[in-house]
């Protein structure tokens, strides 16, 4: 139960819904586990969670190695301060890596690329009829640095528009597999009876007009990842060929 409501038969996200709040109030859980006398009952203070979704490591070589596990609300913050903590450590080449990121906040990605890309568009959506609406770089932080940004298979959504954004302004150079391709834009219409349908609107379009939509981007240098050589030594050959690219620049 939440707050003495049954739960039973909800989906998670009918749950999550009920369990979020206002931060500071708080919510009565009651569970059944299987072995005790009677229900547990817990109260939970409402809080704001800060999850981390980009780590940051300096490499050898100064390289600087950055990963973003989703974009979030949070994640631009936590993007620029790593960055900035790789060029006050002296930084002469950088890693992006994309791996395995579902992606995420629109405007947590054109923030971001902000700091990479030059002046101009970053991502723009179009829809049947085809009416725009285009997202910009200022250019003033774009990254001095030579980069390479690391995807897979698993890179989808906003992790491809900031890829493929790096890639129509050749900041970067794109390594490891094709991305998911997924660059639609959907959303909820309420129905009468209280449910609703999700559509889709509209697809995202890389700066150079490209609709990764079902394609992907493929990567400039395709290279899968072994992972039985990861599980027997540790040993990343992605990202070795990505550090193995930055001496070369």
């Amino acid at each position: 139960k939440i707050d003495g409501e049954d739960a039973l038969g909800l989906t998670l996200d009918e749950i999550v819904g009920k369990i979020k709040g206002k931060e500071g109030t708080p919510v009565v859980l009651t569970v059944y586990r299987e072995g005790e006398y009677d229900y547990l009952e817990y109260t939970l203070t409402r809080k704001i969670i800060e999850a981390p979704t980009v780590s940051y490591e300096m490499l050898d070589n100064n390289i600087g190695y950055i990963k973003i596990s989703e974009f979030d609300t949070v994640t631009t913050e936590q993007f620029k301060s790593k960055l900035q903590e790789a060029k006050d450590a002296g930084m002469k080449g950088m890693v992006l890596d994309l791996r395995n990121n579902p992606g995420g906040s629109l405007n947590a990605v054109v923030d971001i690329a902000g700091n990479i890309v030059p002046k101009g568009i970053v991502v723009y959506t179009e829809d049947k009829n085809g009416q725009r609406e285009e997202h910009f770089s200022d250019g003033k932080n774009e990254l001095q640095v030579p980069l390479v940004v690391l995807v897979n298979e698993n890179s989808a959504s906003a992790s491809e528009l900031l890829t493929g954004a790096i890639k129509d302004y050749k900041k970067g150079t794109i390594l490891g597999t094709t991305t998911f391709g997924k660059g639609i834009v959907q959303k909820l219409f309420a129905l009468s009876d209280g449910s609703a349908i999700k559509l889709t609107v509209s697809h995202y379009y890389t700066p150079n007009g490209y609709d990764i939509h079902g394609a992907g981007i493929v990567p400039d240098v395709e290279l899968k990842k072994d992972n039985e050589l990861y599980a027997k030594e540790g040993v990343d050959n992605q990202l070795e060929k990505a550090k193995e690219i930055l001496a070369g620049e």
